[in-house]
């Protein structure tokens, strides 16, 4: 078992009362995902919970999202439209990605040798998505006040998750070095978008030239 310093080389959060544990996870996870990726793990929660805060997660994302496509000034493509515009279609859509991303992180980080399961691979990328809530509010809030600031805030958000990601798939499977695992990381992007650009058009949502 590992000690009170952990192989990132950080200093685990204490235990404590949920609301200041919960605080100090949220900065880990945005400034020492490795430390943050392992007192996930670490939590060792069951499937159960983990799924209905995937349930969760996914129908706030769709709310906020809904409203950050309000305030975005001149609307957002047709795509997006059709999805944020029907609900039920969106939080299926973003289900199917969020439960696509889990298999393919555990599966495919153990072709490479490493040693994650679904069920570590479910917490961590849950975890990632509430804290992409909370982005998500702040994103909000700069649309309303400076709208310019919300976009150069959703590029660093990109960035950010990437490298999160990449760090929260280093502890999972329990790799050596982040930085080995964004090309990776990078590769699942890719096929994520392309998927879900498939998708949108067997399902007809892509936007039609014109004639």
């Amino acid at each position: 078992m590992q000690g009170e310093f952990d192989r990132a080389g950080g200093k685990r959060p204490a235990k404590g009362p949920v609301t200041p544990m919960f605080r100090q996870l949220m900065l880990d996870t945005l400034l020492r995902p490795r430390i943050a990726a392992r007192a996930v793990l670490d939590l060792g929660l069951a499937p159960g919970p983990l799924m209905q805060a995937a349930v969760a997660v996914t129908c706030l994302g769709m709310v906020l999202s809904y409203a950050a496509a309000r305030l975005t000034v001149g609307g957002v493509d047709a795509v997006t439209a059709a999805i944020l515009y029907d609900p039920l279609l969106g939080a299926a859509m973003q289900l199917g990605m969020l439960a696509f991303a889990v298999v393919a992180t555990a599966l495919v980080g153990r072709q490479f040798g490493g040693r994650g399961d679904i069920t570590g691979a479910l917490a961590v990328i849950v975890w990632l998505n509430v804290v992409l809530l909370a982005l998500q509010l702040v994103q909000i809030a700069a649309l309303l006040v400076m709208p310019p600031l919300a976009s150069l805030l959703a590029v660093a958000t990109l960035v950010w998750l990437i490298w999160a990601f990449a760090c929260f798939v280093t502890e999972l499977h329990g790799f050596s070095n982040p930085l080995k695992v964004l090309g990776g990381v990078i590769a699942c992007m890719i096929v994520l978008f392309f998927g879900l650009t498939v998708l949108v058009a067997m399902l007809g949502l892509a936007p039609q030239g014109g004639g």
